[in-house]
Formats: structure tokens, sequence, C-alpha cells
């Protein structure tokens, strides 16, 4: 898997420098930060990320927080990178992943912290709980309206 995934991941850094136009090449991996890569292994997407020439400090890791989030490891670790203020502003975003059963694909996408809903585990209580309505709205956690409010 490792051997495949390093393939993977430099045919995506390849694909992202071939685009045609100076914009779509400011889309590559060296011209933005952080990358938000899958949380699968971080030895081994460190490792992978090197050779690719990615160093180290632009990748942003939350595995030792909550695991092996599967599919949701990069929206999880987003989350998590505006939450701990790596990303403050707006900023395109690599996110390359990597999968059992020889799959990978990989998003470029801009992430705006404003529309991001952090919360803290610890200050939300039971969400199906009757305490919910009393919260103040900044301590409630994200709704289905919330998502309609951020993307229309």
């Amino acid at each position: 898997m490792k051997a495949l995934a390093g393939r993977y991941l430099a045919q995506m850094i390849d694909e992202l420098k071939a685009l045609p136009t100076r914009r779509s090449r400011r889309l590559a991996p060296g011209h933005h930060r952080p990358v938000v890569p899958h949380q699968a292994n971080k030895t081994m997407v460190v490792d992978l990320a090197a050779k690719a020439g990615l160093p180290e400090e632009s990748l942003y890791f939350n595995i030792d927080k909550v695991g092996n989030a599967s599919s949701a490891s990069i929206g999880l670790a987003i989350h998590d990178a505006v939450r701990d203020g790596v990303i403050s502003k707006p900023v395109r975003i690599f996110a390359p992943g990597f999968g059992a059963g020889a799959v990978a694909g990989f998003s470029v996408m801009r992430v705006d912290p404003a529309v991001v809903a952090v919360t803290d585990p610890a200050d939300v209580e039971d969400a199906a709980g009757p305490d919910l309505a009393a919260q103040p709205e900044s301590r409630r956690p994200p709704s289905p309206d919330d998502v309609s409010l951020a993307f229309g």
C-alpha cells in the first residue's frame, strides 16, 4: 500500500504542476499551506510527502487526537486546523487521500475559517438533550441550518 500511495501522491503533484495556466499552477502544493492529507498513518504520509518534495511542516495532522477516522479524516482535520488556528484566514489547501482497494484522489479547496463551525466536544452537552435550546447560540453544535447558511 505504501508504494502505491507514494506513486499516487507523486502523480497528484505532477498533475497539479502540469496545469496549463499560471493561475492553475498556483494550485500545486508548494504554493499554499497547509497540506491536509488523509489521516491514516502519519509516519507513512510524512515519508511519502518528503519524497514528493513536501516538507513535514506543511502537513497538518490530528491523527494523534482522533485516530484514523477513515473517509472523514480530511474533514475532521480541516475542522481541527481551523480550531487550532493553523487555518486563520481563507486559504487554499491540498488534500490528498489514499484508501484500501488501491484508490486515491485529491482535492484543492479554498477553506474560509469564517464558515467552519468550530466546537469543542467538551463544550457541547448531549445534543439530543433538552438543554440544547438553552445553550447560547455560540455554544450550540452545528445544525443542518448552519450548512444551508454556509453553502446556500
